[in-house]
Formats: C-alpha cells, structure tokens, sequence
C-alpha cells in the first residue's frame, strides 16, 4: 500500500473513533498503529515442487505497517468488535527450478508474495478481576497475490482472495499505579489439512489516554489458497504499536 493511502487510512480510523465515541459515550475505542519487522520462511507451490522463499526466493526480514480501531460497549448480549488491516509483502531475487502455474520455471526470477489482509474480530469480554480476557472469533480476509517473473521468461500471478475463520483469545493484564501491563492473543484454525496460527505476546506502557506496546508476532499459515496455490509459511518477528484510546 503506498505511503498516503496508509496516512489516509490511519486518519479515517481516528475519525471513525472520534466520532463513535462522541455519538455513543458509552463505547471504549481504541485506535492502533503498529510496525512488524518479520522474517519469512516455509514454501510456496503450484503445481510444481515446494518453492523455498528464502533459498530460492531469497526473502529476507520486511517491514509491514498494521492499523486498527477497537470498539468495546457494556451490552452484553451484543459482540464488542475489532478491525485490523495487515499490510505483509515480501520480494525477492532467487534461482527456481520447477513448474509454477503449469509453466516450467529454470532461471533467475524476481518474486512478490502479497498476504495483505483484514482482520474481522467479534468478542465478548470475559467478567474477571485483574485479568481483561476476550474470547471470540476472528475472520481473515486476504486480498493479495503471489507473482513469479521469470529473467527473458514466463511470468504468473495468483490471486489469494480467501477468507479464514478463526478462534480468537487475549487477555491483558495491568500492574496498578505503574503504567505497565502484559498480554497475548491467540487466534487459531485447523481444518481438513490446513491450519493457522496467529500468536503475539507483548508488554505496555499506559499514560492515558496513549499506549504503547511492544512485543513478538508469528504467525503461521498452512493452507490451499486460490486455484492450485499452496502457502505454507512462517511470518514471525518484533513489533512496536501506538495506540490512543477514547
């Protein structure tokens, strides 16, 4: 995503929160920004043989910008929401040798893997003392490609439009009078031979109504996307995120 579509994006979430919480009083919003220096490992394939995105690809650490607004009120029967957008690409230089998309691939080729995707998150907040424990459902909706561009040769792209249900757990806990805090959040799928982990841990500092929080993300991903595509990969590295609550 370009640079001023991100800004535009961040500055639409802090209005949606203004504005919710102006309208609603009662409605918590959180608005979050956040950088994830990840690592890349695991295989692509369609088709062909296992594609290696570092030895073959040549991927490296990449940095991925997320953005994301809360929302938490005191109706019970009603699911507090969160919505996430995840910005992950990885390119590369590598040396394949296989079939890609029914194309026979022997040379140098330049690479892009797009996992770009949304987070759709309903929970509902458990009623326990210190601990804030949400438990609910997560939905991943990818919106990305996976482009192979061989050097004087064959060139395939393949759309990832897939949506992924997932459990979702995390649970925040707060030192009194410090500031400090911890959590985790685990989102977790498997089914029918594909399976996805997305897990981060991480310790807060609060001075309301600004946060900031810094921790560890992987997140693993096992499953048969569009067409004949195969992702089985490994994202997982620090990250740092800023968030302002109404």
């Amino acid at each position: 995503m370009k640079t001023t579509t991100k800004a535009a994006l961040g500055a639409l979430l802090m209005t949606s929160a203004g504005a919710a919480n102006a309208v609603v009083p009662l409605v918590d919003v959180d608005v979050t920004a956040g950088y994830w220096d990840a690592d890349a490992s695991g295989t692509l394939q369609s088709g062909g043989d296992p594609i290696d995105v570092e030895n073959d690809l040549g991927y490296d650490s990449e940095g991925h910008n997320n953005f994301s607004i809360r929302f938490a009120h005191p109706v019970p029967v009603i699911p507090n929401l969160r919505l996430r957008y995840n910005d992950i690409e990885h390119k590369g230089t590598g040396s394949v040798n296989t079939t890609f998309e029914g194309n026979s691939y022997g040379r140098d080729v330049k690479s892009r893997a797009d996992l770009t995707h949304y987070d759709y998150t309903a929970f509902y907040t458990a009623p326990i003392p210190v601990v804030t424990l949400d438990l609910g459902l997560n939905v991943k909706h990818f919106d990305g490609e996976v482009t192979l561009k061989e050097q004087g040769g064959n060139t395939d792209t393949v759309e990832v439009d897939e949506f992924l249900p997932m459990g979702h757990v995390r649970a925040d806990v707060d030192l009194p009078l410090t500031g400090l805090g911890a959590g985790a959040e685990l989102n977790y799928i498997s089914y029918d031979g594909d399976s996805a982990t997305d897990v981060e841990g991480y310790i807060s500092y609060n001075a309301d109504p600004v946060y900031i929080q810094g921790g560890y993300r992987q997140f693993d991903v096992d499953v048969d996307a569009s067409g004949d595509l195969n992702v089985d990969t490994e994202l997982s590295g620090p990250f740092v995120r800023l968030g302002v609550g109404f």
